[in-house]
């Protein structure tokens, strides 16, 4: 210290700007002219500006500064857990909105949606109709552009493929495109609790979801989660590409045959006709559907397999009858 003229011997020199100690002349010199030091007893401790407006402002902003700290310190061990006790507060916060149906009720829910949805039950019940048109279009497509619709001899087999989307369609249309399946209101088809909570069915051969309560939605909550639920699929556990639309097409092709046994009374018919109530079964009813979380929609194949389903006459009438 003896450049500084200073005689204590216990004494401490740093550079006022960053807090550095000089503890030796080699680093002395390597500073620049002009530099502002701090010369402290031993006791004394080093306060740079940083500390002291730190300090300044924690003061005044202290329950701020403290529960950020004591939150990052609670969200460092067991985030999981925490989180989704979390997401239960923000549900319970949503709730009150949740059973609201009209839409000067709840109008943010919405928000994106076309006029004509007055409530959150007719918009979810439009969102059924539109995956089974998408069902009915994809079949309609694949078999539309078979070899069988394309290339038939004298046209049989592009009749009978028309014959049986018109009677697909027809069954559809009186079912109302089982559009109750997400209508919360609707106590006998509904895929939801009288709230609309919907739960996942989990992959196509397990009996339930493997994730103990994470794969549940409720669309009717928020407009998020109704934008979320667009990601939930309606699987088919008989594959509709892969099984059900070659085997409605195998059993147009038998249709030419000149004897083909009928599914339901098991005789042997000279005429004969494609099951359609079976494959409208297979397509767009919870016989064959299930409401996946995006994560339980397994791509795969699915070890199972549609079938022929072709019926006499007497059974075709019999059948006509009891619907």
């Amino acid at each position: 210290m003896q450049k500084f003229n200073v005689s204590c011997a216990e004494c401490r020199l740093y550079v006022a700007e960053d807090g550095t100690h000089v503890d030796d002349d080699d680093y002395l010199k390597t500073l620049p002219p002009q530099t502002l030091f701090i010369l402290l007893q031993e006791k004394e401790k080093m306060v740079t500006d940083f500390d002291y407006y730190y300090n300044l402002i924690r003061s005044c902003k202290k329950d701020y500064i403290d529960t950020g700290l004591a939150a990052k310190d609670f969200l460092s061990t067991n985030f999981k857990e925490k989180f989704q006790v979390f997401q239960k507060y923000i549900e319970a916060a949503n709730d009150a909105k949740t059973m609201l149906s009209e839409r000067t009720q709840d109008p943010a829910w919405f928000e994106g949606l076309e006029p004509s949805e007055k409530t959150k039950e007719q918009s979810m019940s439009k969102r059924v109709k539109e995956r089974m048109r998408g069902y009915f279009y994809k079949t309609k497509s694949a078999l539309q552009s078979s070899e069988l619709y394309i290339h038939s001899r004298n046209g049989r087999g592009k009749k009978l493929i028309d014959q049986f989307l018109l009677d697909l369609r027809k069954l559809l249309e009186s079912n109302k495109y089982n559009e109750g399946y997400f209508n919360r209101h609707d106590n006998i088809t509904r895929m939801c609790n009288e709230n609309g909570l919907f739960e996942c069915g989990g992959l196509w051969n397990n009996q339930r979801c493997t994730y103990d309560g994470e794969h549940v939605i409720n669309p009717y909550r928020t407009r998020e989660e109704r934008i979320i639920f667009q990601t939930w699929n309606l699987d088919h556990k008989i594959e509709l590409s892969r099984s059900v639309v070659p085997m409605i097409l195998k059993a147009i092709e038998r249709l030419g045959q000149a004897t083909v046994q009928c599914t339901s009374c098991k005789k042997i018919a000279g005429e004969s006709y494609i099951e359609a109530d079976r494959y409208y079964l297979q397509i767009f009813t919870r016989e064959n559907l299930k409401l996946v979380h995006i994560v339980c929609h397994y791509k795969g194949k699915h070890d199972i397999q549609s079938d022929v389903y072709t019926l006499c006459k007497k059974c075709l009438v019999s059948q006509m009858i009891q619907s």
